[in-house]
């Protein structure tokens, strides 16, 4: 292979180029500003980002802008005591309070705006000095009237509560308390006195000439004096400053005083165009304003290089002399002048006579230190004074092996080496199972043997052996990392995470816990206490120290958010030097100082913001207020946000309601909470917000709305509910009292019942004894006409007719328990009754008397039935008060008929008539009282009150008397 020397192309390829310098982000109108010209920047006490435009005010939580003010010119923007922010336009003065921006005044052209004490300011305009309680001018102090001259300066003192005001040309301070003018006891021999403030410290400024020094007002000791000359700034000088840090801003150009080095130096914002006054925000970075937007510039750890000097650094590496080389992608080798910021191009061949431009990563130094560069044609060496091309094809990785003193060197399916004598020789896995591709990362054990990953496998070379093995446990494919530890383990890395095999237990696990989802381009084990991965689009430092120590996993990492800006970490690319690690990739050269590492989180803050689309006051939340809702509104829609410019990755929130939730909601990047038909109450709101995809999550921020809900009672959440069980357990009652005034009645009724039936019983015991002693009478009266015979027939024919009797007696007392037919009798029953019976009346009068006969309609009425005892005492009253008083031999005649539901019984008789029996009964002497027909008549009268229809009719003929009784079923 001919060799080639390198040519150093000063003329065109050597550049001076910018310095290394913080990384910064430049927001524009673009991005959500209203107007490119940024005019004040502030970071309220909550942490918001608050911009001033010459058309309009912004508010930055680090994620998006929100407008205020459109088409105000903003100058200045202030915080008070509860979070308010006050902004001031050329000619007004607004306030904001979280939900709302209010006026607060007025004033000529544009005037000095100091805070006092609370919701009290006071304005300085050409006009003079005006008291201001809220939108109230509390009191005007005019100059040549109550000021003794011109204002060059305000300053309110909190701890005292007096306004200090320094008067222009006079060399004279005066205070104003309680609209009492005071001048301040104090000499001096400068050019003009002013007042300020140090944070909440009060200073007196001394001007002499240019130079400005700055005093502490109870003792004279000097702070710092900044000495300038031809208005620039030459020299500061610090002796003690009572902050931690303080800015000083002349002609567009930013001083930096700070109190632990007691220096003060210039901040190098050369790149801004027309910086405005800058601030520090709570992670100590750096916000300006300028004509060309906003500039949020970022004081960590990591520092760019320019792109016009180090942009598409493949490969970096430092070479014998300490200086760095590297190759940039289809375009050069180059010697990199890290120190005067200039690069070289180191011409190597290529293809078809052309210089070598296809560089890849992975460069190698050997034992003499001879540089070797990878390349998709072979592999380039450089000795510092010439290259040469070792023509080995395609080659994505090398490195130095110190046991054979060789560099291995990546070949497709297996290894490729170079000697000290520049012999080349390979090992190749001819059947692909071991190497299935171009080896993208090799690392030696402590046994002195090759490990080799690709695109599609991860394997072991055996020295000793002499072959390939599987890599044991661990991942099979996707391994374009391997780094071996200071404990010897090997850490290997690509699209599956971070795996790391333990050379003591011969094991092998992935131990990122899922936290780097991205491709992993590169590892590096700078020391003892850190282990840094790459990724395509981030940086991640872990704490090895920790992770040997206990195993918790502790990260911290670094990406566009909050400072590391470049992009697509180049694979294997790391370069350390000393405390400075060089991370190479596809836009731009980033350095970590690891000396300024730490594992602190970045500010971040979470606030509720809005409750029911209305924004909640700064002071609701920092006074933790109980914040009521109008009467009958009982739905909360929060909304909510985090706060911070420096979190590497989107926030993610839960949230729940005390009151309502019993747990916490799951991790959400929504930023918002809806709850519905709450009943009255006092409620707490809390939201929790951590880093989504964080890997270092040890903190939380919370914030927690208190609310109160009032309803009236129709619109409370179980009001129906409530309503309903209530007419549940209403008709329940009503149920049970009907139920009951039911149960009354029937058990009314069912005594009704049974005092009928012991009427009925009374009156058939009544009946009983009368129809008894009639048939008694007539067997008295035969025996006493000495007809034995007849008497004993009589008897054995009244036996008969009392056994009939009595059971007919019987279902008689049984209809009052219900209306059942089993419980009545027979029409065939009743004629079989009244034949017996009026057979024995027959035989009383000697047959001689009258005569009867019983005729039916039809025969079917023999089936049908009727209550016992009613027909008998009609026929009884017949033939003893019609037929029996009769000269003549009279007839009874007894006939049933029916007719649908009704069956009637005709009685007849031919006897005297009901009015000559009357008549007979007044004249006749009564030895006992006859009951027969009102025992009847009372009879009928209970049995219709239980549901029975019987009727009597008495009909007088010419002819003795007929009766007539209808039973309607």
């Amino acid at each position: 292979m001919k060799h080639f020397c390198f040519v150093l192309i000063l003329s065109c390829v050597s550049l001076l180029v910018m310095g290394q310098q913080r990384p910064y982000i430049n927001y524009t109108t673009h991005d959500g500003l209203p107007q490119i010209q940024v005019m004040a920047v502030h970071q309220d006490k909550t942490g918001y980002i608050w911009a001033g435009t010459k058309s309009g005010l912004v508010k930055f939580n680090g994620e998006s802008f929100e407008h205020f003010l459109p088409k105000k010119r903003i100058y200045e923007i202030y915080s008070d005591s509860k979070s308010r922010v006050y902004v001031q336009t050329y000619d007004e003065l607004y306030r904001y309070d979280g939900n709302q921006m209010k006026f607060m005044a007025n004033f000529k052209y544009q005037a000095a705006v100091r805070l006092a004490a609370e919701d009290e300011y006071w304005i300085l305009s050409p006009d003079g000095l005006v008291h201001y309680k809220d939108t109230l001018a509390i009191k005007t102090y005019r100059y040549n009237k109550e000021l003794p001259g011109k204002l060059n300066s305000i300053a309110y003192n909190s701890k005292d509560g007096n306004l200090y005001v320094g008067i222009h040309n006079q060399n004279r301070i005066v205070t104003i308390k309680n609209g009492e003018i005071t001048d301040v006891n104090y000499n001096t021999n400068c050019d003009d006195i002013s007042v300020g403030l140090l944070g909440k410290h009060l200073v007196y400024i001394e001007r002499y000439g240019e130079s400005l020094k700055w005093l502490n007002p109870k003792n004279r000791e000097e702070y710092f004096t900044i000495s300038k000359s031809n208005n620039l700034v030459d020299s500061i000088k610090v002796k003690s400053v009572p902050v931690k840090r303080f800015i000083h801003f002349h002609d567009y150009s930013y001083y930096l005083i700070d109190s632990l080095s007691n220096s003060g130096r210039k901040i190098n914002l050369d790149f801004i165009k027309a910086p405005y006054p800058v601030i520090f925000d709570k992670d100590n970075n750096i916000w300006s304003g300028s004509d060309n937007g906003l500039y949020q510039i970022f004081n960590g750890p990591v520092k760019n290089f320019s792109r016009s000097f180090m942009n598409d650094v493949w490969t970096l590496i430092q070479g014998k002399n300490n200086e760095f080389y590297g190759a940039v992608y289809k375009e050069a080798l180059y010697h990199y002048d890290i120190k005067n910021e200039r690069k070289m191009e180191i011409i190597a061949p290529g293809q078809f006579g052309k210089k070598e431009t296809d560089y890849y990563y992975g460069s190698s130094m050997d034992a003499k230190g001879n540089l070797y560069f990878p390349t998709h044609y072979g592999l380039v060496k450089y000795n510092y004074k010439q290259t040469r091309k070792f023509d080995t094809g395609i080659s994505l990785i090398s490195k130095y092996d110190s046991i054979s003193k060789r560099i291995v060197f990546g070949q497709m399916n297996g290894l490729g080496f170079i000697d000290e004598n520049e012999k080349v020789s390979t090992i190749i896995d001819s059947t692909g199972k071991f190497v299935a591709s171009h080896p993208a990362a090799i690392e030696f054990d402590i046994d002195g043997n090759i490990w080799i990953g690709t695109k599609a496998s991860l394997c072991k070379w055996d020295r000793k052996k002499n072959e390939f093995t599987k890599a044991i446990s661990c991942p099979a494919d996707a391994v374009t990392v391997i780094q071996k530890d200071y404990r010897n383990n090997i850490w290997l890395g690509g699209k599956n995470g971070l795996w790391l095999f333990n050379d003591q237990t011969r094991e092998c696990k992935r131990v990122d816990k899922g936290i780097i989802n991205s491709n992993i381009t590169g590892i590096i084990v700078p020391n003892e206490k850190y282990l840094i991965v790459g990724t395509s689009l981030e940086i991640y430092v872990m704490d090895l120290q920790a992770f040997y120590d206990s195993g918790e996993i502790k990260m911290r990492l670094f990406n566009f958010r909050n400072g590391f800006l470049s992009e697509e970490v180049c694979q294997n690319g790391f370069l350390l030097d000393g405390d400075r690690l060089y991370i190479p990739s596809t836009t731009m050269t980033s350095v970590l100082e690891l000396n300024k590492l730490n594992f602190e989180p970045e500010f971040y803050n979470v606030r509720i913001t809005r409750l029911n689309n209305k924004g909640i006051e700064y002071s609701d939340t920092t006074e933790r207020a109980i914040l009521s809702l109008e009467r009958g509104q009982n739905e909360l829609d929060f909304d909510f946000e985090t706060v911070g410019f420096g979190l590497p990755t989107k926030p993610v929130f839960r949230y729940k309601l005390d009151g309502v939730d019993k747990h916490w909601s799951n991790w959400t990047t929504k930023t918002y909470a809806n709850y519905r038909n709450l009943s009255s109450g006092k409620y707490t709101f809390h939201v929790m917000a951590r880093a989504g995809g964080n890997p270092n999550i040890i903190s939380y921020k919370e914030d927690s709305l208190r609310v109160k809900v009032s309803n009236p009672f129709y619109k409370e959440p179980r009001f129906y509910q409530h309503t309903f069980f209530g007419f549940v357990v209403l008709v329940l009652i009503l149920g049970f009292f009907v139920h009951s005034r039911f149960h009354i009645k029937l058990k009314m009724i069912d005594r009704e019942r049974k005092i009928k039936l012991l009427e009925i019983a009374t009156l058939q015991a009544q009946l009983n004894p009368h129809f008894i002693f009639n048939i008694l009478s007539s067997v008295q009266n035969l025996i006493s006409l000495h007809k034995q015979e007849k008497a004993n027939e009589y008897l054995i024919k009244f036996s008969r007719l009392i056994r009939a009797y009595m059971e007919a007696s019987i279902k008689s007392s049984k209809v009052l328990l219900g209306t059942s037919i089993s419980n009545e009798i027979s029409i065939k029953e009743e004629i079989e009754l009244l034949e017996m019976y009026i057979e024995l009346e027959k035989v009383k009068h000697g047959n001689e008397k009258f005569d009867f006969a019983i005729e039916i309609s039809s025969d079917s009425i023999l089936n049908r039935t009727i209550p016992p005892m009613i027909i008998q005492p009609l026929v009884e009253n017949a033939i003893k008060h019609g037929l029996e008083p009769k000269e003549e031999k009279g007839f009874l005649l007894v006939q049933f008929t029916e007719d649908d539901e009704v069956v009637e019984c005709i009685i007849k008789d031919d006897g005297i008539g009901r009015e000559r029996s009357i008549e007979m009964k007044k004249d006749s002497i009564k030895l006992y009282q006859s009951r027969g027909l009102e025992l009847i008549n009372k009879k009928i009268e209970i049995l219709n009150d239980l549901d029975y229809q019987i009727s009597i009719e008495y009909i007088d003929s010419e002819v003795g008397t007929e009766v007539r009784v209808k039973f309607t079923n």
